[in-house]
């Protein structure tokens, strides 16, 4: 058997489930160290002395296999942790640039939020400004919007961060 077929059959073996690998591991380990009364008792005091060399081989890697799952969770849970620190600074930076631009209209609309103490304003649904604060991520729909005579109105509401950054920092809508 070449070393490329048996490299290709331990993958295989690594798909097994956390369960079916836990009782391959549990087996072999029995095997292994299971006292010579018990298994003579059986009748399976033979195979632990013949074959007790692949059983000890098959704990280990059963045993590093089963192992592997919660290294691979706990692994995937801390990167995406630390991802979403990151995203979250990453996003900071980059609204703090953008309220350093924004344009007349969009602190007029900002504005309204602070000046009413809400987070939540009825704007036009087919405002350009509106939709540019929506792509920002600044504002948001929350739900369906509805028609009133005064054109198509829905209300927006404000992330909450921003709500709160703006109330401490008024002068940036100046």
């Amino acid at each position: 058997m070449g070393i490329g077929k048996i490299f290709s059959s331990l993958t295989d073996w690594s798909k097994f489930p956390p369960r079916i690998l836990f009782a391959l591991t549990v087996i072999c380990g029995v095997f292994l160290f299971g006292g010579r009364n018990f298994f003579k008792t059986l009748g399976l005091d033979t195979i632990q002395n013949q074959y007790r060399p692949y059983f000890g081989l098959g704990f280990l890697l059963f045993g590093a296999l089963l192992l592997s799952f919660p290294i691979a969770e706990g692994g995937k849970w801390i990167y995406q942790k630390l991802y979403h620190v990151y995203d979250q600074r990453e996003k900071k930076k980059f609204y703090l640039e953008w309220f350093k631009v924004l344009t007349p209209p969009q602190k007029e609309i900002l504005r309204g939020y602070i000046d009413s103490d809400t987070r939540s304003r009825s704007l036009d649904f087919n405002d350009g400004v509106v939709k540019e604060l929506v792509n920002t991520g600044i504002i948001y729909l929350p739900g369906r919007y509805s028609r009133l005579s005064t054109g198509w109105r829905t209300d927006y509401l404000i992330m909450p961060w921003v709500f709160t950054y703006l109330k401490e920092h008024p002068e940036i809508l100046v």
